[in-house]
């Protein structure tokens, strides 16, 4: 039992301690209530997920009339709302800009105190290019976010861009995004992004990532950009006159209008259709991208295919009222061979010349759906040197008439009698070959053509269709060697009696008239003695 001290001190604590502890309980509770209903009411001021307050975002962020379809807002586990039939036009007169099947926007309690989402999904993203919505201005503050606003992530896989023709029944070309998301999204700061982009034509995926921004609204093109890029089965059956297909993978840096791309491609099975020949091409290449309207630099580039290295510099750009981008290309090398140069553009099997080969050359290929040889024009200079041919036959007319032009026509019949035979060594005399040529509508113009062989060189102009193979050239050839010992028998006695009436040059060279025809396969020659003037 207690006793009565016991009982007064006992009565004597719980007078002097209980009430406190009851009044700080309840202070604490107050704070709690008051704390409670002031974030209630920033909620309230706050609140983003209202159809209208989605709205005047979308249309301020757009500059376009806006609507929306069905929309509904959700409260747990997140904050957040679902727009669905989203539709982007500059007015209610004209096709959409932009449709969105459904839009979710996902933030959370605490970053409704932050201005912070933390994803925006958008589910069938379409896109619609015309001429008359892609002019300055056309899409408001695109690029920026309200001041204070982050957005972890935004998604849009499976968007669709499609570029509208301006003239009825052309077919529009779609490039489909299987994958576009884009992180830290804040005004004022570079946002990272990674996308796969499926190319219409030539048919390609290729995939980005890097990063962008920040976005500068009234000087778009100096808006910064880098990253890496890969290139994944890019067709060349869509481009005229090619086939086989492009691997390509590099890095990119710079402005918008002014992106330095440097990378290297690889074509296995890189062909010529006209030629039915693969190649295994690889190249560098080092060019600079203006990304606001699609025109390329090509500062350095540097091709490899066989025994050949090819060089390149030059352009891929709009000129003039033309729709498309027009290609001009500086080609030049002095580490080709012309076996690989005719292995590439021409059916032979095996190419009928070999040798080393030096030049340099003008390129341009226009826009439009003509086929790749008609509407390619090339301007170049040329020099084979050491020239020889792998078909006995042919060799063995470079054999005679370098005799006959030695005056070593009784060697004739020797080398006709060894064609064909393990001994004869196709190759044992050789040409140089150098001129200049002009390419316009599948036909090489060909002037100031020299060909040299010992005791001969010659000088031909004319023509030769790359479409039918077909041959015209004509000039003259000079021979060391007096007419009548350019051949034998019954030829060389009348020559020797024409001698006095016909054409020698000024160093005492006997000169022919020469004419060849027929076409690349089966060429014709003819020579006439010129007689004197």
């Amino acid at each position: 039992m207690q006793t009565p001290a016991q009982v007064e001190e006992r009565q004597l604590d719980s007078v002097t301690t209980s009430p406190p502890v009851r009044r700080g309980r309840s202070l604490a509770l107050l704070a709690l209530l008051i704390v409670s209903i002031v974030l209630v009411i920033v909620v309230a001021r706050q609140w983003p997920f209202t159809r209208q307050a989605v709205l005047a975002s979308l249309q301020q962020q757009s500059g376009s009339a806006v609507e929306i379809g069905a929309f509904h807002q959700f409260y747990f586990p997140h904050p957040g709302c679902v727009a669905e039939a989203v539709t982007v036009r500059k007015d209610v007169s004209t096709p959409p800009l932009i449709t969105i099947q459904k839009l979710t926007i996902v933030g959370s309690y605490a970053g409704l105190l932050t201005h912070h989402l933390s994803m925006i999904r958008a589910e069938g993203f379409h896109v619609s290019v015309r001429k008359q919505s892609v002019a300055p201005g056309s899409f408001g503050n695109v690029g920026r976010i309200s001041s204070g606003l982050t957005i972890a992530q935004l998604v849009a896989d499976g968007s669709e861009v499609e570029i509208v023709p301006q003239q009825q029944g052309q077919t529009p070309l779609v490039f489909r995004i299987p994958r576009l998301v884009l992180r830290n999204i804040a005004d004022s700061q570079p946002l990272n992004f990674e996308s796969v982009v499926q190319l219409p034509k030539p048919a390609a995926e290729v995939t980005v990532a890097g990063k962008f921004g920040p976005w500068q609204p009234d000087h778009g093109g100096q808006t910064l950009m880098s990253g890496a890029y890969s290139v994944r089965e890019l067709d060349l059956g869509d481009v005229s006159g090619l086939a086989g297909k492009i691997v390509a993978s590099g890095k990119f840096d710079g402005e918008l209008q002014s992106v330095r791309v440097q990378g290297s491609l690889d074509a296995p099975g890189f062909e010529v259709r006209q030629s039915k020949h693969p190649v295994h091409l690889a190249a560098l290449y080092i060019a600079t991208v203006n990304g606001l309207n699609g025109d390329i630099n090509v500062d350095a580039a540097r091709a490899h295919f066989s025994a050949t290295t090819l060089f390149g510099a030059g352009t891929i750009s709009n000129q003039g009222e033309a729709s498309g981008k027009t290609a001009n290309i500086e080609l030049w090398s002095k580490q080709a061979r012309i076996e690989d140069l005719l292995w590439l553009c021409v059916s032979d099997n095996p190419p009928s010349m070999t040798g080393a080969i030096v030049f340099r050359a003008n390129v341009q290929i226009p826009p439009g759906s003509r086929p790749c040889l008609r509407k390619t024009t090339l301007q170049g200079d040329f020099g084979i040197s050491n020239a020889q041919y792998p078909n006995p036959e042919t060799q063995k007319d470079i054999d005679i008439l370098s005799a006959r032009a030695r005056g070593e026509a009784g060697k004739v019949e020797h080398i006709q009698d060894k064609v064909g035979k393990n001994d004869y060594g196709p190759g044992r005399v050789v040409s140089n070959l150098k001129g200049h040529v002009t390419l316009i509508d599948g036909v090489a113009h060909l002037s100031n053509v020299s060909f040299d062989v010992p005791g001969a060189s010659a000088v031909l102009s004319g023509n030769y269709s790359l479409l039918t193979e077909r041959i015209d050239l004509s000039g003259h050839m000079h021979m060391v060697a007096d007419l009548p010992n350019t051949t034998t028998g019954f030829k060389s006695m009348l020559l020797r009696v024409m001698q006095p009436f016909l054409h020698k040059s000024k160093s005492s060279d006997s000169v022919v008239a020469i004419r060849i025809g027929g076409t690349y396969d089966h060429p014709t020659y003819a020579v006439v003695p010129k007689a004197r003037k």
